[in-house]
């Protein structure tokens, strides 16, 4: 499970294109040429993650916006984030507080 305190950024080679209403995203890898499709709540996520915000504040931010927020929103949302650290999407570091980290 991702601690609450890490901060997740997108990896600048992945790019994003949301579809049509209701169908959710696409994912390119620049370097890989591997498309990833994401559902609605992966497209939101995706678009929180501008700011490179952390777990936390990212869960927040999900808890405001959708509807019915599930009991296991944490770890569903921590699954889908290790599984895009995973396949080299976004980074996942350490909060330290200074403005540190492996932003490429």
């Amino acid at each position: 499970m991702i601690d609450e305190g890490t901060v997740i950024r997108r990896n600048p080679r992945a790019v994003f294109r949301k579809l049509a209403d209701g169908a959710g995203g696409v994912l390119l890898h620049l370097d890989t040429a591997a498309y990833h499709s994401v559902d609605e709540v992966g497209a939101l996520v995706w678009t929180l993650l501008g700011d490179a915000p952390t777990f936390r504040a990212l869960l927040d931010d999900l808890r405001r916006q959708l509807e019915g927020v599930p009991p296991t929103l944490d770890s569903e949302i921590g699954g889908f984030l290790e599984d895009l650290s995973e396949r080299d999407l976004v980074f996942l570091s350490a909060g330290t507080g200074s403005g540190e980290g492996d932003r490429a």
